[in-house]
């Protein structure tokens, strides 16, 4: 009875494992003499364990007032070089891939213009991962700058 009750555990736990991504939910908006542009990030998303793909939400542009021959490019940065690490043992990593923000830039007239962004996880790596918590922080860093 005993190894019954642990296998219904353990299988429950595997069922509502959910892996946390943190991006603290922004608008970043600026304004000078004659631009200014409002742009939108994703929020925190949840990767559902053993899922391939996942959306995780896009990169739009809001406002978009721009000096001629300026945009506004995007760059994202992950604090754990693309790894998801537990939080309970940062030894344990489930890499992953961040489809969508390779080129991320606005030009004069992409107002509403959205870079949907998507994280890759393989198969090998979900059969390898420990099970528990994971997280990853990206930070999205603004420029505005010469075309």
């Amino acid at each position: 009875m005993k190894k019954v009750v642990t296998l219904v555990l353990a299988v429950l736990l595997v069922v509502s494992c959910a892996l946390p991504a943190f991006a603290d939910s922004m608008i970043i908006s600026t304004q000078s003499s004659t631009a200014d542009y409002e742009l939108s990030f994703p929020a925190d998303t949840q990767i559902p364990w053993e899922q391939e793909t996942t959306a995780i939400g896009e990169v739009k542009a809001t406002k978009l007032l721009l000096d001629p021959g300026k945009v506004v490019a995007v760059e994202v940065e992950s604090a754990n070089s693309y790894a998801l690490v537990n939080t309970q043992d940062a030894q344990k990593k489930i890499p992953y891939t961040l489809s969508g923000a390779d080129s991320i830039v606005f030009t004069a007239g992409d107002i509403d213009k959205t870079f949907p962004l998507t994280v890759g996880v393989t198969d090998e790596a979900w059969r390898v991962a420990a099970a528990g918590e994971h997280t990853d922080t990206l930070t999205f860093v603004v420029e505005y700058k010469d075309a």
